[in-house]
């Protein structure tokens, strides 16, 4: 009778015990998957957020057509989400000119502003667009002076990855038209010249100082050895 309480009581005792290991093995598996599931949870957290930081590449040479007759070429630089660098026009027949360009780019959203002078006009040009499949596209709006010159849709595709490649646009500097001397008038000229070289004849001519010659006459100005007396 002794010998079966003995044996009940081994066997309780190593019923709990393997029923503890069990529990502790499987505490200990929960724990090691609970703690798995946090780091993959943070690294994905941390790699969207770098990507949604970074956004796309837009360091080229870009084309822009919408905005002028003509193609506007655009060298873009890229510091993080910041753009900058420079634009030009070249049309054939027109005036070219060259700009500066500000902006930046978050996840797939550009935002560009250009300033040029175009002739006397300083002229601003706002873009917003989306960048997809290497091109991008978007709207406009045209400030100078203060006032809304212009508005539309634009696209733009890379054209060359090597921005230090990018020439700005030969612009002609204004002609200064140098007015003609005024025409002499030769022949006038000559017979000035030739009056003024003319000498003075030495013949007097006595008739002109006739009321002057004679008794009480005023000889004032009458030429010497003219005072005489006698009439003429």
């Amino acid at each position: 009778m002794n010998k079966k309480r003995m044996i009940l009581s081994l066997l309780f005792v190593l019923l709990f015990t393997g029923l503890s290991l069990g529990q502790t093995d499987n505490n200990t598996s929960i724990t090691k998957t609970i703690a798995t599931n946090e780091s993959i949870s943070v690294n994905e957290t941390a790699a969207n957020v770098t990507q949604a930081g970074s956004g796309p590449n837009l360091n080229y040479i870009w084309s822009f057509s919408g905005i002028e007759t003509g193609s506007i070429t655009m060298a873009l630089n890229q510091e993080g989400s910041d753009l900058y660098g420079q634009a030009k026009f070249e049309p054939e027949g027109g005036k070219a000119w060259n700009a500066d360009v500000v902006g930046s780019v978050i996840e797939n959203e550009v935002e560009l502003t250009l300033t040029a002078q175009k002739d006397k006009e300083l002229i601003t040009t706002k873009m917003t667009g989306t960048y997809a499949n290497d091109t991008i596209n978007g709207n406009f709006t045209q400030i100078s002076g203060g006032k809304k010159v212009g508005n539309g849709t634009f696209s733009a595709m890379w054209i060359n990855p090597d921005t230090s490649s990018y020439i700005p646009a030969v612009i002609e500097e204004p002609k200064v038209e140098t007015p003609a001397p005024a025409a002499v008038d030769a022949t006038a000229a000559s017979n000035a010249s030739a009056e003024t070289a003319k000498p003075a004849s030495r013949f007097v001519d006595v008739r002109q100082y006739k009321d002057k010659i004679g008794p009480g006459g005023d000889l004032s100005g009458v030429p010497p050895g003219m005072g005489g007396s006698g009439g003429i």
